[in-house]
């Protein structure tokens, strides 16, 4: 198994590199609404078509599955027995917004081989609402021994509550609030208002690419595609006949990403 995560932001899904892939390197697709049509019928296009009309979400995920087709190619995989399948929505893997396949073809079925998907991790949101704030000043003197009961019932007014004490503090009515001891009090030095931070910097949590590749599953397609069975006519066996050379080859692992 192999894998790599690239980080991208949510906002700009860009990749510096896709202008290279996007007209030169042409893949297969089946795409899931072709798959809910119960039909199995690939269409070919470039890499570059295929994110500009919204097959492919975006062009770090489109470039990532260029890649992944010239990885192949470069091991002699061919690329008629090769085809890039949408996860249907129930097939969708956590946080994944979208996942392609690649199938390489062999004698009897297709094989899941790698997968390129998008996994969209979702931010925690802090809760935007109003703050009410009593007058210490005002608080202690009045209500001494009280005080820190009316601090903690203050703070537990629910949101909601806080919006409606505001419109009738703002229409002239009266803050009351429910204290154990004292009962119904009337907050008289209290100031309720929406929360409003300054922000100087965009705070994002990252979606990201992730290609993976399952080593045996490649390496069983390679043998597979390199050699051809034929029938034996006498004794209905069958032999494998080499008909291309497996020559030795450096693997390039590390890419430029």
């Amino acid at each position: 198994m192999a894998e790599i995560e690239r980080f991208v932001d949510p906002l700009d899904k860009k990749h510096p590199r896709f202008p290279e892939a996007a007209d030169k390197v042409s893949l297969r697709f089946l795409p899931r609404a072709i798959q809910a049509e119960g039909k199995t019928t690939t269409v070919e296009k470039t890499i570059g078509e295929a994110v500009e009309e919204g097959t492919v979400d975006n062009e770090t995920l489109g470039y990532f599955l260029a890649r992944i087709h010239l990885f192949l190619k470069e091991l002699v995989i061919e690329s008629e027995k090769v085809r890039f399948r949408q996860h249907m929505p129930n097939e969708t893997a956590h946080c994944a917004a979208d996942c392609w396949d690649a199938e390489l073809l062999a004698p009897y079925e297709w094989i899941e081989c790698a997968a390129c998907s998008q996994r969209n991790p979702r931010a925690s949101k802090g809760l935007e609402g109003m703050d009410i704030d009593v007058d210490m000043k005002w608080l202690g003197p009045k209500f001494r021994k009280d005080d820190k009961k009316i601090e903690n019932a203050v703070a537990r007014i629910s949101q909601e509550d806080r919006e409606r004490l505001a419109a009738l503090q703002e229409a002239g009515g009266k803050v009351l609030v429910e204290v154990e001891g004292p009962g119904s009090l009337d907050l008289e030095q209290v100031t309720i208002a929406k929360n409003e931070k300054s922000v100087n910097v965009r705070e994002y949590t990252p979606n990201f690419i992730e290609p993976s590749f399952g080593i045996g599953r490649i390496l069983y397609s390679l043998i597979e595609h390199i050699y051809n069975r034929e029938a034996q006519a006498e004794w209905c066996q069958r032999s494998l006949v080499i008909y291309q050379d497996l020559q030795p080859r450096e693997a390039k692992l590390q890419w430029d990403l």
